[in-house]
This record gives structure tokens, sequence and C-alpha cells, in this order.
């Protein structure tokens, strides 16, 4: 009973493999186009993801690498900065504490000027104008605020003022998270020119055999054996889309990643994600969306040709 099963089963699926090939090559322009829409919109959302996680990536890599900067009041003693030293260290969301002296800053400011370090020539330990700091880092970037706020209030213990470039960061993540909106949208509007262009593929396709599909309904065929065919159809030009899509994604990515390493600087020494670790979500998501848009398309546009 199973062979005779599987008997019917090979000659089934040999059909359907070609009536799907010989609809492809029947309507080639058609599927030209079905797929490049499908390539354009994989490649344009493509771009849209890996920009979207490289800024995810670099602004988690800001956000991590990010100190408070803690200035001490001039005349400060020695007292009030084992005070000052002793609270910062007790809240738990800070991390690690470090003493910058006046003297070490201005040291560290000098040698930062490199060949224009003679213009601090005239200060000393007399007349130094750089303050005393704490550098502090914490274990989690969002309580960062509530952490300056902390800092701030150490007031009466010899703390100035409380700096870190919260301005910077605060547009950083406010462009990742319109970045993020924005490739939403995005994937939206493509998918739905993607799914209009393969409806017309297979509707075009449907409409040439619409005498076909009704002797066929006529002798007693299921809407899903004549279907079937035609969601191949979707589905293989969808995965050809992608495939192709794919592979050009994937080329200009190691392009990119050679030219930003070698030619772009990125705030705080951050990198662009590895390859490696973008390439599979990204190839599962081309292939499953190249996939789901050729197929519903087809489904779509089916319909009224199984109305007999």
């Amino acid at each position: 009973m199973a062979k005779r099963k599987e008997s019917h089963f090979i000659p089934f699926l040999k059909s359907i493999f070609r009536d799907t090939t010989q609809s492809i090559e029947r309507n080639n322009l058609m599927s030209i186009a079905s797929v490049l829409s499908i390539v354009a919109a994989l490649i344009i959302l493509g771009i849209f993801v890996i920009f979207s996680v490289n800024l995810q990536h670099i602004t988690q890599n800001v956000e991590s690498a990010l100190e408070l900067k803690v200035y001490l009041k001039p005349g400060i003693t020695q007292e009030q900065v084992a005070t000052v030293e002793q609270k910062l260290r007790s809240d738990t969301d800070i991390t690690e504490v470090t003493y910058v002296s006046a003297d070490q800053a201005l040291s560290d400011f000098s040698s930062s000027l490199q060949g224009y370090s003679g213009l601090l020539s005239g200060y000393d330990s007399t007349n130094n104008p750089m303050a005393a700091s704490f550098n502090i880092k914490i274990a989690n970037p969002d309580n960062i605020s509530s952490v300056k706020d902390y800092a701030s209030g150490l007031t009466a213990d010899g703390v100035d003022y409380v700096k870190y470039g919260e301005e910077y960061v605060d547009a950083l993540v406010s462009f990742s998270n319109f970045s993020n909106i924005f490739c939403i949208v995005m994937v939206i509007v493509l998918s739905v020119v993607s799914l209009f262009i393969i409806y017309n593929t297979i509707k075009l396709t449907c409409f040439a055999r619409r005498r076909e599909i009704r002797v066929m309904k006529y002798v007693g065929a299921t809407d899903w054996y004549i279907r079937l065919p035609f969601v191949l159809e979707g589905t293989l030009l969808g995965a050809l889309g992608a495939f192709v899509a794919l592979l050009i994604i994937r080329t200009c990515y190691y392009y990119i990643i050679a030219y930003v390493t070698n030619a772009v600087y990125l705030p705080m020494n951050s990198d662009l994600v590895a390859p490696g670790s973008i390439m599979g979500p990204l190839a599962l998501f081309c292939i499953v969306y190249g996939v789901v848009i050729g197929a519903c398309g087809s489904l779509f546009s089916m319909r009224k040709f199984l109305d007999v």
C-alpha cells in the first residue's frame, strides 16, 4: 500500500515541477521582473538592517566605554578627597573609581597636545589651571543619569560638577531609534511593492492558463492541486531573488568592513559587527522573506481563477 502511494506521489511531484518550470519559461520577462523586484527590495532592506544593527552595536560600545568625570573643587583637602572616593565606591552602580590629581591632569593634557605641549610650559603645581577629578565607570549605561545625579549631590563634600558626553550619547541613541523605526517602515513598504509584483506575475500566468484551470476544476481537481504549481513558482522566484540579494549584500559588506577599518574613524575605538555574526541571521531573514512574499503573492492571485 505504501509503495502504491509512493508511486503516485513521485509522478505528482514531477508534474508540479514541470508545470512550474514551464510557467516560468513562458513568462520569463515577468519572472525576471519579479526576481529583480525582490532583489532590489532585499538589498535596500539589507542595507537598512545592517546599518541599524551596526548603529546599535556602536551605541552599545560607546555607552559601555563611557566614563563620568567628577571634578573636585579647588583647594579640596585630602580628607575630603577620601570622603568623596568612599561615597562613590559605596554606590552599587559604580564599578571603578580612579583618582586623577590636578598635576596628573595637567601632565595628561600636555601629552595630548603632542607637538604643542610647549604652550603649557609656564604652568606648574603653583599655578595649575586643571582640577583634580575622579573617573568613574558604571555597570549599566542605562543608570548613568542616576549616577551623575548622585555624584552631583556630593557638593558639600567637595564635588564641583560632573560631566560626561550626554549630548553625544543622547543624539546617538535617538538616531539609532529613528533608524529602527525607519527600517520597519521600509520593510512594510517594500514588502507591499514586492507582493504586488509577484501577485501580478502569477495573475498573468493564471490568466494565460485560465481554460486549463477550468478544465481541471470540471474534472474534479482540488483547489490545492491547481494552486500548488503556482505557489511553487512564486516561492522559487522569491527564493532566487533572496539568494541573489544575499550574495550582493554579503560581497558589499566585506568591502565596507575593509574600507571602514582603514579609512573611517569610529567613536571610542568602536568597530563594525563581524560579517560572521550578522550574515547568518540576515541570510535566514532574506530566504524567509523571499519565500513568504513569493508564496503569498501566488496565493492571493489564484482566488479569482478558482471560482468556477
